[in-house]
């Protein structure tokens, strides 16, 4: 993984609430919030998340675009592409596996680091403004899910009907 650059960085609530996990926090959920973070900047073309690596660490997207992508046999796959507003990395914080995508840079970022650690002190020290994240990026992943599963629908069935064709 690419050396990140960490930023001092001035967070207003108006920046933090172009977040969707954070939109719907307080100002002072917001202050308290934001002391957990660690500003981080990317260049582009910056590898920020290493397939199988192990995760220690979710990205809030302040600014910038990246794209999620696997790479088989020297062919780099697009799986998504995130922009500001949007988040990754978030399975880490709750499993010890490894990370299953490469995050590129595909423009300068900035991006707002939670760590592991950080994440379970939130839980454990000021549990409603962890239940109000958790709730706000599990929001965001059952859409993610969504789409996965009608993309996967549509696949089989593109599939299907190609095997129809073929077989006739």
């Amino acid at each position: 993984m690419a050396a990140d650059q960490p930023l001092n960085l001035s967070l207003s609530p108006g920046q933090l609430r172009r977040l969707k996990v954070l939109a719907d926090f307080s100002e002072d959920q917001l202050a308290l919030f934001v002391s957990l973070l660690e500003p981080v900047q990317m260049k582009p073309n910056r590898v920020i998340v290493k397939r199988n690596d192990k995760g220690d660490c979710m990205y809030l997207l302040l600014d910038g675009e990246v794209r999620v992508s696997n790479t088989v046999e020297g062919r780099e796959t697009i799986l998504a592409k995130l922009e500001t507003g949007d988040f990754f990395g978030e399975i880490c914080l709750f499993d010890e596996g490894a990370r299953s995508a490469d995050v590129i840079a595909n423009r300068d970022c900035t991006l707002l680091k939670i760590t592991k650690q950080a994440f379970d002190d939130m839980i454990e020290q000021h549990p409603a403004i962890g239940a109000l994240f958790l709730r706000s990026m599990f929001r965001v992943v059952a859409s993610r899910l969504r789409n996965m599963d009608k993309k996967y629908v549509d696949s089989m069935l593109l599939s299907r009907f190609w095997n129809r064709g073929s077989s006739t």
